[in-house]
This record gives C-alpha cells, structure tokens and sequence, in this order.
C-alpha cells in the first residue's frame, strides 16, 4: 500500500489545496534515531461519559484523482486544545495509521482551514505521537525529547509524500497560546501528488502529549503579507484542556 501523506488527504476530509513557492528553501537532512525515547507517551485514554464534539458536516467535492483512503480510519478524537478559529473556518478530526519504527501506529489529527489575507490558511495538528531520540546512551542528548527534530520527522514521513522535495530553515522558537514551541520554516515543492508550498511548524509538550502544528497558505503569496500574522493569531488563542483526558505519567 502506497503512503498517503495528511496533504494528500486534506481534499477528502476539508477541500484542503496546497500552493506553488517561488522558491524552495535549503533542504537540511535531519538525522532521527530510529530508537524511541525511554519515555513513550500514552494515548489518552477517554472517560466512559466523554461524548468528543462531532465535527462540522463538510461538502466534499470528489476528486478527479483517485484518492487512497485506507490510512484514514474514520475515528474521531478531538484534541485537548481549543483555537478559536475566525467566522467562515472549518475543522474536522480522524485517525491516520502510521508506519513508524518498524511498527504500524495510530495518530490523532486535527485539520482547520479557511480564508485568510490573499488566499486560504490551513493548520494541520498532529498529536500524541512518540519522540525519537539518538540510541548512543553516552550522547549528551541520550533520551531527551526533541519536539524540533520530531516535527521534522513527521513533515517528511507524514505530513508530506515522502517523494516531496522538502527544504527548511534552522531551528526557531514560536509561540502557541502562552507557551513556547520549537520549529522552522518549510517548502514542500515536487510532489507527486500535491501541489508545492511552504510554511511554518511548531511542536510543544504538554501534560506529557506531544503536538506538532503545521501552517501554510495557498498561495504562496499569501504567505508573504498578512496571512502569516492571521494564522499566527489563531495560534494564540490556543488554550489546551485535558479535564475530559486522563493521561498516565510518564515512567
């Protein structure tokens, strides 16, 4: 089965359509270990009386191009964030399977997309996912978690068709809600089966639950006014609530 990258599945569950960068950023080739962190967050498991929100009912224009949906399956998780997304944005949740470190996974994502200055704005949430970290117990980053190195990780094997040509920029701290997160700017040009563009990533923890947020407009240029500064501000409104999740503390 061939992977099917969140973009490329962004047309089936939001219309989602990417851009066409005017030029793509330096790639740097991260270097992931392929041995998890000794501390694995656990999925959340949910209370008996937790009912998640459904999402909103979407029209959903067929594509014209076959579209492999096996990945996707159906399960709806809401996050433990709330953004308040402006008049007119959409959302909606599902599960994708994951292959990752020899093993199939499940992850939890959260799609939001609508008009911003010049363009559409989508934010991509992938969350609850594992950290990596390098296998050599006499390296000084022996078992720390690197939100930076795994939202580049999930930018390649996920978020994007690995047959994506990606560049990014070094390593940057933004903000999500009040709490600092770390990450780059990306271009995601050449793909096989989506349109190129760039944007921006940014991953926290919190309560011991990884997030990842990606942002990008369509198009390009968008990007370059005031859309950046609007997706930002969706971003600050960010408030994480896990009243209706209990999580289990990590070893």
């Amino acid at each position: 089965m061939k992977p099917l990258s969140i973009l490329g599945m962004c047309g089936l569950l939001l219309g989602m359509m990417a851009c066409s960068p005017q030029e793509a950023l330096p790639t740097l080739t991260p270097t992931p270990s392929d041995v998890p962190t000794i501390t694995p967050v656990v999925f959340p498991t949910l209370p008996a009386q937790f009912t998640p929100t459904p999402s909103l009912a979407l029209n959903i224009t067929p594509s014209s191009t076959p579209i492999l949906v096996e990945p996707l399956v159906g399960i709806e998780v809401e996050p433990p964030v709330r953004l308040s997304l402006p008049e007119g944005w959409r959302y909606g949740y599902d599960t994708i399977l994951f292959r990752e470190l020899g093993e199939v996974t499940s992850l939890p994502i959260a799609l939001y997309q609508g008009d911003v200055t010049g363009g559409k704005g989508t934010i991509i949430l992938v969350w609850n996912f594992r950290s990596v970290t390098t296998g050599n117990p006499f390296s000084s980053e022996y078992g720390r978690t690197n939100l930076w190195i795994d939202g580049l990780r999930l930018l390649r094997a996920l978020v994007f068709d690995a047959q994506c040509n990606i560049g990014t920029e070094p390593q940057k701290e933004y903000r999500v809600g009040t709490l600092l997160a770390v990450g780059t700017s990306f271009a995601a040009v050449d793909c096989a089966d989506t349109p190129n563009t760039r944007g921006w990533f940014a991953g926290l923890e919190v309560e011991n639950v990884n997030f990842a947020f990606y942002m990008y407009t369509d198009p390009i240029t968008a990007m370059d006014g005031e859309a950046q500064n609007e997706l930002q501000a969706i971003l600050d409104t960010a408030i994480f609530d896990f009243s209706q999740f209990s999580v289990p503390s990590n070893p």
